[in-house]
């Protein structure tokens, strides 16, 4: 550390950026346990702020080979809505023929590389360093290369492929620690005029809805429309469109062209803009935490009994950083590969759905941790818990669901 910053920061690397909340040490996020006493690793989770570019970002991550070493998580298993609206986009690019390369960086499961192979795409190529995503991948006939994308592998593929016309990075980048080796890695790789296709969290909403769950330990950056741009200039790519999607709350969709060199802006303007955001976001925290606890003790009060639809990052992290666990029975789960174990940290068994039910020991309240887009499917399926008198809270904005307290950070 020095003159209180730690450094580098993973967009501009410079030694400023600034600790915003320490959410002390907790386990990763996606790593389930078999038994409720089974030891796990933990690690400092720690927000920070850049106050040269304005990147929100995590300070000292976890290392990515332990990250994803038993990640265990597929595309394919959360619904895309906006899905249709990103192949439309790209079918609509000019100058992109059906036969041109197409490079998806941190494929997954080929999910999105089997749409456009739908779609009539014939030259796709898929890079991920997941071994289960991969395995899933090839079952699906999508080539896919088990590897991350590094300049040393994008020269690699120049080499054995030619550059690509079209370049896709969904839902990736918030996971890379080293943005400039991947800007360099994409630099490489696309050809002049090449199309770019890529999609983040939008941090923007998260400190607006004031979501605490976006931070967890693989989400290593958290970007906004301005600092997005920052990184794709550096990338050597304009941006031509930038959109929002409902997506696990709301995703920044951006369209641009590469432009064949690093125009890095201006780093003061951008990151003044954000301060504000930043340190609203640090400032509402512990009262956040305070509220959400308050609420939950006070359903208990009135003996009621307290759980959670929706084994997730997102909600195991809100569970966790907020102490959540004394005011909850047990988490249910739609996916099967949950069910029977426990949630890491709160060691909250997880259940199938069905035990909303059950006599005895079923719910009162069952706080949503569903993505917003798949709230309204959930209740539909569950409407007798309703009808027996059981209630759904949101923990996740942008619902209309959310608890009262939430209103009052509007």
């Amino acid at each position: 550390m020095r003159n209180g910053y730690m450094s580098p920061c993973n967009l501009c690397r410079r030694e400023t950026v600034e600790r915003l909340i320490e959410f002390g040490e907790h386990p990763i996020a996606h790593q389930f346990l078999d038994s409720a006493d089974q030891d796990e690793y933990t690690h400092p989770l720690v927000l920070g702020f850049c106050e040269s570019c304005g990147l929100t970002q995590l300070i000292e991550p976890i290392p990515p080979d332990r990250l994803y070493s038993e990640y265990n998580w597929l595309s394919s298993w959360k619904w895309n809505p906006h899905q249709e609206r990103v192949l439309e986009a790209i079918a609509a690019l000019p100058d992109l023929s059906k036969r041109d390369f197409v490079l998806e960086a941190g494929s997954n499961d080929g999910s999105f590389l089997a749409a456009l192979r739908d779609r009539g795409y014939t030259s796709l190529l898929g890079l991920e360093p997941a071994s289960d995503a991969v395995a899933a991948a090839r079952e699906r006939r999508i080539e896919t290369l088990h590897d991350y994308f590094t300049p040393a592998k994008a020269l690699e593929l120049v080499e054995s492929r030619g550059r690509t016309k079209l370049f896709l990075a969904r839902q990736v980048l918030e996971h890379i620690s080293d943005l400039s080796g991947f800007a360099q890695a994409m630099r490489i790789v696309l050809d002049d005029g090449a199309r770019v296709v890529i999609e983040v969290p939008d941090f923007g909403f998260n400190q607006e809805a004031f979501d605490y769950s976006a931070i967890w330990e693989e989400h290593v950056n958290h970007f906004t429309a301005a600092t997005l741009a920052r990184f794709l200039a550096e990338a050597g790519v304009e941006v031509e469109r930038c959109e929002t999607a409902l997506f696990s709350g709301q995703a920044l969709i951006v369209f641009g062209r590469a432009t064949g060199a690093a125009t890095p802006s201006g780093p003061e303007r951008a990151a003044g803009e954000l301060r504000t955001g930043a340190q609203a976001f640090r400032d509402r925290w512990p009262k956040f935490r305070e509220d959400i606890n308050r609420y939950l003790l006070a359903e208990r009060a009135a003996g009621r009994r307290v759980g959670v639809y929706g084994a997730g990052c997102r909600s195991s992290t809100l569970i966790n950083i907020c102490g959540l666990r004394e005011h909850l029975e047990y988490a249910v789960d739609d996916q099967a590969e949950k069910q029977g174990r426990f949630m890491p940290g709160s060691r909250l068994p997880v259940l199938a759905p069905e035990r909303l039910l059950a006599n005895g020991d079923g719910l009162d309240l069952c706080l949503l941790a569903v993505n917003a887009e798949n709230e309204d499917r959930v209740i539909e399926r569950r409407r007798e818990f309703i009808e027996r008198g059981g209630e759904f809270v949101s923990l996740h904005p942008p619902s209309r669901r959310l608890p009262s307290f939430w209103n009052e950070y509007a």
